[in-house]
């Protein structure tokens, strides 16, 4: 699936790709490209998530300035979500790492 759409008032231009690898394990891999008009900077990011068993998923993305994240996310009641989450800046490791945690509730 390829997308392209211009937002943020018209100021980013962003392309996007994913693709399913193993429809099973829900493996997919995923690209972004934005390109920012006012600031002229480019990111890219990189992403792939894998279905750990059929109610946990697990979701990595890096990009072009050094930010690594991750989240693993359990649905432990239909359509009610736990999610531990984390982000690394990899050029700046002195710097602390930020960790989440969220719970999504539908009744």
């Amino acid at each position: 699936m390829v997308n392209v759409c211009r937002n943020e008032k018209a100021n980013a231009l962003n392309a996007s790709y994913y693709h399913v690898v193993n429809p099973i394990t829900k493996t997919a891999v995923g690209a972004e490209v934005s390109h920012r008009f006012s600031t002229k900077e480019n990111t890219l990011t990189l992403g792939t998530q894998h279905a750990i068993d059929s109610l946990t998923t697990a979701k990595l993305r890096f990009n072009n300035f050094g930010l690594a994240s991750g989240l693993i996310q359990h649905e432990w009641r239909p359509k009610s979500f736990f999610t531990i989450s984390g982000e690394v800046d990899t050029k700046a490791i002195e710097k602390s790492a930020r960790i989440g945690i969220a719970l999504a509730l539908k009744p």
